[in-house]
């Protein structure tokens, strides 16, 4: 496997549950309320990172704008330009791997990773597997 794809794997694995305790107040967190037996949905995130060097990046860019419209109230977009956010490509090394899709599901477990992936059939598929449809 391409050593730039394990380290994004690695690198999601260590950083996004980090990111996903992010918001949670006490009286929504299971840890705290032992009436709480199922582990709790999250919306699922649909994290894109892109680059200015992408030479799809105008194309992407539309794809996700009608994926967001189409799918809005039931995943939360994070586009990420990698160009302009130095610590998130410093946290996720995908760089020479935009535009590049990890997709979160319900239980916050990555469900999806498309390296130089802006196929819109291809990324409402991984939508549509984290969210269940």
């Amino acid at each position: 496997m391409n050593k730039k794809v394990i380290s994004v794997i690695l690198a999601a694995m260590l950083i996004l549950p980090a990111l996903a305790s992010c918001g949670k107040d006490k009286a929504g967190d299971a840890s705290t309320d032992v009436n709480v037996t199922e582990q709790e949905k999250v919306t699922p995130t649909f994290m894109y990172f892109v680059s200015n060097s992408d030479e799809d990046f105008d194309e992407a860019q539309s794809v996700v704008e009608e994926l967001e419209k189409e799918y809005d109230g039931k995943v939360i977009f994070n586009v990420i330009n990698i160009d302009e956010n130095t610590e998130a490509a410093s946290n996720f090394p995908v760089q020479g791997q935009t535009p590049m899709l990890i997709m979160l599901n319900t239980s916050n477990d990555i469900s999806a990773m498309n390296p130089k992936c802006s196929d819109k059939e291809k990324l409402k598929a991984a939508i549509d597997a984290a969210i269940g449809e």
